[in-house]
């Protein structure tokens, strides 16, 4: 198994108190094809490959796999396939082609979206863009089978039933865009540290309400938790917590009108920066794959 640990161990606490909710909007990305999105992620298998088959570790090698980021790269590459299906097809397209496979035949296809309940129109876009989507679905499936247990540890922030969908840059009252992602469950469930770190803030904002802020010690990234309803008693500025340690539980303190948790992300920063923000949707794609969308939502 590979780890790749930053040695740096520096505690920064950002003057004052905190609040990572809202900034400036971000410009809407252009739509990637499926077989640029496939390229890529042949590409960083192989550098994986190369590094796990090197006895001794070349560091220019380590920064091609680029271990650390491996749940965000992999997120990030299902979040713009998915923007690019649904720029094309119907969600329930979308869905027939995920149900598919990845030794489905070209012969079967189009019996199999067609029963999934698809119209004649919606299943010849489908069977179109079948082909492209399982040569993506299987180079991600061999990029997370091959990079099972390498990088830091990481798990899902919410431990239990949660949904999310990219909030990342929503408007916000003031001309102000959302800045994280809200994942939205029930008020009590647990809130877990999502990497082995140290707490850099744990305090009250008007808008954050009762908020934690955790800097990971492997990658130094600084992970934002808002809106909780409760914090732990051992939960202080300078508390080493280990990926998986209960924290609080989900809640809607500060400005927030239902049960949710608000998580950003700073990768990197070592410190409280909000110029650093980055949107974690795509992280968290990777680290929680029972997110269920409610029937009643729509795309």
């Amino acid at each position: 198994m590979v780890r790749v640990i930053a040695a740096a161990f520096v505690l920064v606490i950002g003057s004052g108190v905190a609040s990572a909710q809202e900034t400036d909007a971000p410009e809407t990305p252009r739509l990637i094809p499926m077989a640029e999105l496939t390229t890529q992620a042949i590409a960083r298998l192989a550098a994986v490959q190369d590094l796990t088959a090197m006895v001794g570790v070349d560091w220019a090698t380590v920064d091609r796999a680029d271990i650390v980021h491996l749940d965000d790269f992999i997120g990030t590459l299902r979040m713009e396939a998915d923007r690019t299906l649904r720029a094309a097809l119907s969600r329930d397209a979308v869905e027939g082609l995920r149900s598919l496979p990845l030794a489905a035949v070209p012969e079967g296809i189009g019996d199999t979206l067609g029963a999934v309940g698809l119209d004649s129109v919606e299943t010849w876009r489908a069977e179109g863009l079948a082909p492209e989507w399982l040569e993506f679905a299987a180079a991600i499936t061999e990029l997370q089978e091959v990079t099972d247990g390498m990088g830091p540890e990481r798990v899902c922030p919410v431990v239990g039933a949660t949904w999310f969908t990219n909030t990342w840059g929503e408007d916000r009252p003031g001309a102000r865009s959302h800045k994280g992602i809200d994942m939205t469950s029930n008020r009590g469930v647990p809130v877990q540290a999502i990497e082995d770190g140290v707490v850099v803030q744990a305090n009250w904002h008007r808008q954050g309400g009762r908020q934690i802020w955790v800097r990971a010690l492997a990658t130094g990234d600084i992970y934002y938790y808002a809106h909780l309803d409760y914090w732990e008693k051992w939960i202080w500025t300078g508390t080493r917590v280990d990926a998986g340690d209960i924290m609080g539980t989900v809640g809607s303190s500060g400005n927030a009108d239902s049960p949710h948790l608000h998580f950003g992300w700073m990768p990197g920063s070592y410190r409280v920066d909000l110029e650093n923000l980055q949107n974690p949707y795509p992280l968290l794609l990777e680290l929680c794959p029972q997110n269920d969308v409610p029937e009643w939502f729509s795309w």
